[in-house]
C-alpha cells in the first residue's frame, strides 16, 4: 500500500521521546519551551506558542486577536473546518472568497472587491490559507487591505519551510499578526498531534500562551497559591514527549522539504503531457514545501467519475484523498449552505478537478512510476 500520506519516524526521533520520558516532568517542562525557540528561529520570528493541535492553535489565534461577533472573517472555502471553527464559536462573520482556479489558494484580486467594498461594525479578520505549501503572495495581501485594524492570520498548516514569493519564510509573521502551523502526521513534520501560531508582537505572544493554559494568569505580585482566570479557553498544551519529537524533526526540516520536492518533480517527469491532468505551476518548486501532490484531472475527458478512479486506485494498493470539500457542502448553518456553490464557480470548479495523490519522503521513484502507471490507464 502507498498512502496519499505518513509520518517519518527515525532512530533519533525514538531516542529523543524516550529520553523525554524519562524526565521528571513529562509535560508544561522545558522541552516545550526548547522547541518554541527553535521553531521561531526557523521561521525568522520572535516568538512561538506550541499548542495540541492545528485546530486548537487556530482557536487560539482568534481568541489573541479578540474575534467577536462584530468582526467578519474573510477566507476561502477550499480549506478545513479548523480555519475557521474557532471564529465561528466566537460569534463571528464569516464571508467566503473565491479561489484561483489553478492553485486552490485564495483569490487576492476577489478578496479587495469584497474586503474594501464592505462595512462593518467590527474589525475585519482575513484568513489566508497556503495551500498545499504554495505560499500566497502576501506583500500584495497586505498592500491591499485599506483598513488599518484588519487582522491577518495565516493559516500555514500546508507550508513548514515554504517561503513567500517576497523572500521571506513562511512563519515570519513578515506581513500577518500571526502564523498558525499544524504538526500532524501528514505534515512535514510531526509531533504526533500538535500546532503553533507564531508571531512578532509580544502581547499576542503573552495571550497565546494565556490562552493556551485555560485563561489562566498568574502575576508577580500575588501569593504563592493565586491566580486569575481571565477568560475562558481551555487545556491545549502540548506535552514535552511530543516537542522532543518536534525538535528532533525539526533539526532535518530542510532535507524533508528537498525529499518531498524531489518526489514532486519526479510525478512531474511521468505525468508529462497527459492532456486530462493539470500540475501546479513549477515555478512554484524553488519556494515551496509541498504537503500535498496536487493534481487536476478533467474526469468528463476520462469517462471515470472522481469516486470510481480513488476506489480503482485504492484497490491497486494506492491511496489518494481530496483536499477539499467546500466549507458551505457541510451540513452546519454557520459554514453556509450548498446554494452557495454558484457564488463561488472557481471554488466548485477547482473542487470538480483536485485530487491528491501519495506524497511523503518513504516514497520511492519507483512507488511514483507505480501511482503514474496505474492513473495514466484512466487516462
Amino acid at each position: 500500500m502507498i498512502p496519499y500520506a505518513k509520518q517519518e519516524i527515525q532512530d533519533k526521533d525514538l531516542e529523543a521521546v524516550k529520553v523525554a520520558l524519562q524526565d521528571e516532568s513529562i509535560t508544561r517542562g522545558g522541552r516545550v519551551e526548547e522547541f518554541e525557540k527553535a521553531l521561531a528561529q526557523a521561521c525568522d520570528a520572535q516568538y512561538a506558542t506550541v499548542f495540541n493541535s492545528g485546530t486548537s492553535a487556530l482557536e487560539a489565534a482568534y481568541g489573541a486577536a479578540s474575534a467577536n461577533e462584530y468582526d467578519r472573517v474573510f477566507t476561502a472555502a477550499n480549506t478545513f473546518v479548523g480555519t475557521v471553527a474557532g471564529a465561528l464559536k466566537r460569534g463571528c462573520r464569516l464571508t467566503y472568497v473565491d479561489v484561483d482556479e489553478k492553485t486552490g489558494s485564495l483569490d487576492l484580486d476577489a478578496l479587495f472587491d469584497k474586503i474594501n467594498t464592505s462595512a462593518s461594525r467590527g474589525k475585519e479578520i482575513v484568513v489566508p490559507v497556503h495551500y498545499a505549501g504554495v505560499a500566497i503572495d502576501m506583500q500584495k495581501l497586505n498592500r491591499g487591505i485599506a483598513r488599518t485594524d484588519t487582522v491577518v492570520i495565516e493559516d500555514a498548516a500546508h507550508a513548514l519551510g515554504s517561503c513567500y514569493p517576497s523572500g521571506e519564510k513562511v512563519g515570519s509573521c513578515a506581513y500577518s499578526e500571526m502564523t498558525v502551523f499544524s504538526f500532524h502526521p501528514a505534515k512535514q513534520l510531526t509531533t504526533g498531534e500538535g500546532g503553533a501560531v507564531l508571531t512578532n508582537d509580544p502581547d499576542l505572544d503573552q495571550k497565546l500562551k494565556r490562552y493556551r493554559n485555560n485563561g489562566i494568569f498568574k502575576g508577580p505580585e500575588m501569593r504563592p497559591w493565586e491566580y486569575e482566570v481571565q477568560n475562558l479557553s481551555g487545556n491545549f498544551h502540548m506535552n514535552d514527549f511530543q516537542a522532543a519529537l518536534g525538535i528532533s524533526q525539526l533539526s532535518r526540516l530542510d532535507k524533508t522539504v528537498k525529499k518531498r520536492l524531489e518526489i514532486v518533480q519526479a510525478y512531474r517527469d511521468k505525468l508529462k503531457g497527459i492532456e486530462s491532468i493539470e500540475l501546479l505551476d513549477p515555478a512554484f518548486d524553488k519556494r515551496t514545501s509541498y504537503h500535498l501532490m496536487l493534481v487536476l484531472l478533467d474526469f468528463e475527458k476520462i469517462e471515470t467519475p472522481k469516486e470510481k478512479l480513488m476506489e480503482a486506485l485504492q484497490e491497486k494498493g494506492i491511496g489518494t484523498q481530496v483536499h477539499y470539500i467546500p466549507l458551505y457542502h457541510h451540513p452546519v448553518p454557520e459554514l453556509g449552505t450548498k446554494r452557495l456553490a454558484e457564488s463561488y464557480p472557481h471554488t466548485e470548479a477547482f473542487y470538480k478537478k483536485a485530487l491528491s495523490l501519495p506524497l511523503h519522503t518513504q516514497m520511492t521513484k519507483k512507488d511514483v512510476e507505480r501511482v503514474v502507471k496505474t492513473l495514466k490507464a484512466f487516462c
